[in-house]
């Protein structure tokens, strides 16, 4: 629900230690602590008014667009960035989630059987990345993804924060974060998110791409009209006789379109060039309590122990990571060096010499001609 700024204003000032005494959305009168005082700039006893019209020498403008509201962010400092919540839990029956097992765990070349199942303490991370993809125009947005701290498994988040709201619980913590903010964790919510933000930006690329062929072909059009009217004056010029000296001359024009030719194309790629920047700019770390079903992965004569879980947040399976790219397509496969789960896309055929290989584990070369696939 959208509330009146003098509201949320008040609220901020409240909380920061300050007495407020508001008898409407115009203005209201406040009283502030003196560190309150100077980060905002203002007396300690001070009028707030959000009418432009209304100012006046002891009255402080408050409105969308003034210095008063842009240094309110001041008062939060780095605070928002890191929070922790508990998130009150229920599910339904053991026997009707194991069920889900099957319909949604699958390998292209292994197979699994469920070993055991429990309930178990597990913490999920809340992560809002901000992306930026600058080219001749800008797209920019957040992306919230939910990410496993036990099996990160990764899934961006689709739900609206205010849905789990009321389930979620404050918890205090000291200075620091919580040991099971690893910075692996970090790298493959973010690797998985740079996935997804690609797939996002799939119809600005080809807008980028319709537009650069275009001015493409419009540049080497003019070129090749140029080119083709400088050579046919040098071929009347010879045909004439004409004198040595100027057919040089037409020579060296007709090579400097040529090289413009060249450097405007390049110039238009390099316009085009997209450039994305992604960063994290907040974190919820959720703690609560979910099912946690042991599968045994079996992949010829070698088996490992995976963890698969029921997410209590959005109320489904958590997907299977895939442990290269942590934004799995195309199915999954069970790598045969060490039994990683990878998706079809990262169980990579190497186009030199046809071999198979797991990415997370060979990362940049081919294993067996130990050239770049």
């Amino acid at each position: 629900m959208n509330r009146p700024l003098p509201d949320v204003i008040a609220d901020i000032l409240s909380y920061h230690g300050a007495i407020v005494d508001k008898e409407d959305n115009s203005y209201f009168d406040v009283i502030v602590p003196p560190d309150v005082s100077d980060i905002l700039n203002i007396p300690e006893y001070a009028r707030l008014t959000f009418s432009n019209g209304e100012t006046s020498d002891e009255a402080v403008y408050a409105s969308y667009d003034s210095e008063f509201f842009v240094s309110i962010r001041n008062l939060f400092a780095n605070r928002g960035k890191f929070t922790i919540a508990h998130y009150e839990t229920y599910f339904p029956y053991m026997e009707k989630i194991s069920r889900l097992l099957s319909e949604n765990i699958a390998f292209g070349n292994a197979t699994y059987r469920l070993e055991k199942n429990e309930i178990k303490d597990i913490t999920y991370l809340l992560i809002y990345f901000k992306y930026t993809a600058v080219s001749d125009e800008k797209n920019e947005g957040i992306l919230p993804v939910l990410i496993n701290s036990m099996n990160l498994s990764v899934a961006p988040f689709e739900n609206s924060i205010n849905d789990i709201a009321e389930r979620l619980k404050e918890v205090d913590f000291t200075q620091g974060h919580p040991k099971h903010v690893s910075l692996k964790i970090l790298q493959s919510a973010y690797t998985a998110c740079t996935g997804m933000i690609q797939a996002r930006l799939k119809d600005f690329k080809k807008s980028l791409e319709k537009r650069l062929k275009r001015d493409i072909k419009r540049v080497y059009e003019y070129y090749e009209t140029l080119k083709t009217e400088s050579r046919t004056v040098i071929e009347r010029k010879l045909t004439a006789s004409e004198k040595q000296d100027n057919i040089e001359l037409l020579t060296r024009k007709l090579d400097a379109i040529v090289a413009e030719q060249k450097w405007k194309i390049q110039d238009l790629i390099s316009k085009y060039a997209l450039s994305i920047k992604v960063e994290p700019v907040a974190i919820l770390s959720i703690e609560t309590n979910a099912p946690i079903f042991w599968i045994n992965i079996k992949r010829r004569l070698a088996s490992r122990l995976f963890p698969v879980t029921y997410n209590p947040i959005i109320k489904q399976m958590d997907s299977l990571p895939c442990e290269s790219c942590f934004n799995p397509t195309e199915g999954y496969f069970i790598c045969d060096d060490h039994l990683h789960i990878v998706c079809g896309k990262c169980l990579k055929t190497c186009p030199n010499c046809s071999k198979k290989y797991c990415m997370a584990c060979h990362t940049k070369l081919c294993p067996k001609c130990k050239r770049n696939g």
